[in-house]
């Protein structure tokens, strides 16, 4: 994922895993004709949850080594299931419907989302590439 947010000298990073996914979904109506929703799953693929985005989210692309990229903890399809599972429940409070959605994946990444680390007044710190919150390691 793009970072928003750098310290001032990072010494280096850890990437965090994440499946990001663009769904569609298709309600059938009785009355007031047909809707139809689109929803951004980001799928945290180490806690396991999903987060609702505004959008497909940037990515770029960096050079890293494998110690520096943590492991995805769930797999690709139970990521999309989680997704999918979220952007109905998402829709069902949007959308009064008799049957449950279609959902159509349009688009989907694998994606990390950038930690940095750095030193602070000989303190390691930790700082969230996409909030810019810093932690204390």
């Amino acid at each position: 994922m793009k970072p928003i947010f750098k310290p001032d000298s990072p010494k280096t990073f850890v990437l965090y895993p994440y499946r990001i996914f663009h769904i569609r979904l298709f309600f059938k109506r009785i009355v007031g004709g047909d809707r139809t929703l689109d929803y951004f799953a980001y799928v945290d693929c180490y806690r396991c949850c999903v987060e609702r985005g505004d959008g497909f989210i940037d990515i770029i692309e960096i050079e890293a080594v494998s110690s520096q990229i943590m492991e995805y903890l769930i797999s690709y399809e139970d990521a999309k299931q989680k997704a999918i599972e979220s952007a109905i429940i998402w829709g069902n409070f949007k959308v009064i419907s008799w049957w449950l959605p279609k959902a159509e994946v349009l688009k989907e990444a694998e994606a990390y989302k950038i930690f940095w680390i750095f030193k602070e007044d000989s303190r390691t710190m930790i700082m969230d590439s996409l909030t810019g919150e810093v932690f204390e390691s």
